[in-house]
């Protein structure tokens, strides 16, 4: 015991404490000095405002700083020009430190684009809620011949009809056809067995005439599965003298031998007649 207490008395222990003691404040203060220099301690800078800038001038503003954007996300807007700078974080006047980070979104440089809606039979405002809802705009309105009054028969750009699922540029104008009641003027009804549905509703819409409501033998896989279809019946049958804007019931399948079957049945048909069947156009 003696002897311990005249070693922690001694010299050489006194000094090698005292070098301990200096190695831990050294490495103290060389710790927070090396903390305080990461992390830019004291240091910080205002970020400035970036949008309605390019990524190329912010990134030109904020490198004085040792600041650098980087892009999370991308958006379209009409209103503003194609990639520039919509959105930031941190906010404009914020203080950050150095070396960090800015995070923008851009307006897209090209626009989105998304499948036209099915808006036939809807009415004209249901209609326009849906188009404008998805980017679109609805650029004028026709009224034309229709059983019922101020439902959309289709829309169209450019003097074409547009069909469900075709895909358009966000911003895209159309215009919508809108149903004005029965015309006062009639005509003897065409065929439209052997037609896909696309084909009959691009034959009716000149002559006035509506494809309303339609039955498949066999529901149909998808959007794209319709155009395999063909008409096989529609009712009022061809020949029947009809007022415009009437619309035509009918019956589709991928078999095309029901084009012969049922020109078979209306032969036979006590509902139809003889006189009926030769005045078909089929």
């Amino acid at each position: 015991m003696k002897n311990f207490l005249k070693f922690l008395a001694s010299k050489v222990f006194l000094l090698n404490l005292l070098a301990a003691v200096l190695v831990f404040i050294l490495l103290w203060h060389l710790t927070f000095f090396m903390l305080a220099r990461y992390t830019s301690h004291g240091i910080s800078v205002v970020v400035p405002e970036l949008r309605n800038m390019t990524v190329e001038e912010a990134n030109s503003i904020l490198n004085k700083d040792e600041l650098q954007v980087e892009v999370i996300d991308s958006l379209f807007s009409l209103d503003r020009k194609p990639g520039i700078i919509i959105e930031q974080n941190p906010a404009p006047n914020s203080n950050i430190k150095k070396g960090r980070k800015v995070y923008v979104v851009i307006n897209a440089k090209t626009r989105k684009r998304i499948p036209f809606p099915e808006i036939r039979d809807y009415s004209f405002r249901q209609a326009q809620r849906i188009i404008e809802s998805v980017g679109l705009k609805v650029l004028a309105v026709e009224y034309v011949p229709s059983e019922f009054q101020n439902l959309v028969q289709y829309a169209k750009i450019d003097d074409r009809i547009i069909e469900t699922g075709e895909y358009f540029e966000v911003g895209t104008s159309i215009v919508l056809a809108v149903g004005k009641g029965l015309s006062d003027e009639t005509m003897h009804l065409p065929s439209f067995r052997g037609l896909t549905l696309r084909e009959a509703r691009a034959m009716s819409i000149p002559i006035f005439l509506n494809v309303g409501r339609t039955h498949f033998d066999v529901t149909p896989e998808n959007q794209e599965d319709i155009n395999n279809y063909i008409i096989y019946r529609q009712n009022p049958i061809t020949g029947t003298e009809v007022n415009l804007g009437r619309y035509i019931e009918v019956w589709l399948t991928k078999d095309r031998s029901r084009l012969e079957t049922e020109l078979e049945e209306i032969y036979i048909s006590d509902d139809f007649g003889f006189e009926n069947f030769f005045n078909d156009d089929w």
